[in-house]
C-alpha cells in the first residue's frame, strides 16, 4: 500500500510538472524566470524609473502652455475617494483649449508630462508622454496634430521608454526597444532587448533600423570583443535540456545580442549565419524558431503594417 501511496504521489508531481511546462507555448525560459511578487500598482508617491514626470509630481505642472494656435495644460483627474489611487485609475489629464475656448482631452495616465512638442513648422505636432502605473509596465505616447482640429495621429504602448525626433522632411524618427524579448532564454536582468527604429510619416510607420546598421554595429563589434574562444567552445558542446544555459550566462547574452542586432538591422541572412557559427548545433532550429516566434509578436507586429512573420504564420500563409 506505502508503494502504491508513493507512486501516486509521483505521478501527481509528475503531471502538474509537464502542465506547468506546457503553458509556456513558445518554449523558452519564461516558465524559469524568478519573478518577485510585486502588486500590479505603484504607490502613489513612487516615480517611473525609467523617465520623469510632471503631473502629478512637480509643484507647477498646471502652468498652461502655448502650442501652436492652442493652449495645454496638465490638470490633476479628480480622486477616487473609495481606492486612494491603488487601482491604477488616471490621475492626469492633458487639455488643450483654443482660441473660442473650447477644451478638449488628448491624454489620460497615471503619469503625465509633455514631451516633444514640434510645433515650429506648419504642421504642429505634440506627444504626451505618459506612464501607466503599473510597477513594470508601460510607457504610453499620444502624438496628437494641431495642424487644424487636433487629431490623434498615433499612440503608442511600451514597457520601455521612446523617444521621437523630428526629421527635416516632416517624418519622425520613432526610436523604441522590443521588449518582447525579456525573460526571453535570459533572467530580466541579462535580457537583449534589441532597438527599433521607425519612420511616422502622418499616421504611417515604417521600420527603417536597416538604415541605421551603424548603430547595430558597434553593438555587435561590442559583443563579439567579450567572447572569449574558450568559452564560446564551452557554449557550443552545452545542452540546453541540462542547465538551460543559466551557468553561461554571459555567453549566452552577447551571443544574443549579435544575433538580434543583424535580425533587427535588416540582415536576417546575416542573423542565421551567426547562429550558425555560434550557437550549439543541436538547439540551433529551436532557438531560430522560438526568435522568429518572439519577433513576430513584438514592436513591429503591433505598429507596423507589414511586420515579420514567425515561421509558422510563415507556413500558414496562403
Amino acid at each position: 500500500m506505502k508503494n502504491f501511496l508513493l507512486f501516486l504521489l509521483l505521478t501527481s508531481v509528475f503531471v502538474m510538472s509537464a502542465q506547468a511546462r506546457a503553458q509556456d507555448a513558445d518554449d523558452d525560459d519564461d516558465d524559469n524566470a524568478v519573478r518577485p511578487a510585486k502588486p500590479s500598482v505603484m504607490n502613489p508617491t513612487q516615480q517611473p524609473a525609467g523617465a520623469s514626470f510632471a503631473c502629478p509630481y512637480e509643484k507647477n505642472f498646471q502652468q498652461p502652455r502655448k502650442v501652436g494656435a492652442y493652449t495645454l495644460r496638465l490638470l490633476p483627474i479628480k480622486e477616487d475617494k473609495d481606492d486612494k489611487g491603488k487601482d491604477g485609475d488616471a490621475r492626469c489629464r492633458a487639455v488643450l483649449t483654443s482660441t473660442s475656448g473650447k477644451k478638449i482631452t488628448i491624454a489620460e495616465a497615471w503619469a503625465l508630462r509633455v514631451g516633444e512638442n514640434f510645433s515650429e513648422d506648419s504642421k504642429p505636432e505634440i506627444v504626451l508622454d505618459g506612464y501607466t502605473g503599473g510597477l513594470q509596465c508601460c510607457y504610453t505616447y499620444v502624438v496628437v496634430s494641431l495642424a487644424q482640429s487636433p487629431q490623434v495621429l498615433r499612440s503608442f504602448r511600451n514597457q520601455f521608454p521612446m523617444s521621437f525626433e523630428k526629421q527635416s522632411d516632416g517624418t519622425t524618427l520613432v526610436h523604441a526597444l522590443d521588449g518582447v524579448f525579456d525573460y526571453f532564454l535570459l533572467p530580466h536582468s541579462a535580457a537583449v532587448i534589441p532597438q527599433v527604429i521607425l519612420k511616422m510619416e502622418g499616421s504611417e510607420l515604417t521600420d527603417v533600423s536597416a538604415h541605421f546598421a551603424e548603430l547595430y554595429d558597434k553593438q555587435i563589434a561590442q559583443a563579439r570583443s567579450q567572447i572569449s574562444s574558450a568559452d564560446l567552445e564551452k557554449f557550443r558542446q552545452s545542452n540546453y535540456s541540462d542547465r538551460l544555459f543559466m551557468d553561461q550566462v554571459p555567453v549566452t547574452r552577447e551571443v544574443l545580442t549579435i544575433v538580434l542586432d543583424y535580425l533587427y538591422s535588416g540582415r536576417e541572412e546575416k542573423a542565421w549565419e551567426t547562429l550558425n557559427e555560434l550557437w550549439p548545433a543541436a538547439d540551433m532550429s529551436r532557438v531560430k524558431s522560438l526568435i522568429l516566434e518572439r519577433r513576430a509578436r513584438g514592436l513591429l507586429a503591433e505598429f507596423v503594417k507589414d511586420a515579420p512573420k514567425s515561421a509558422q504564420q510563415a507556413k500558414n500563409a496562403p
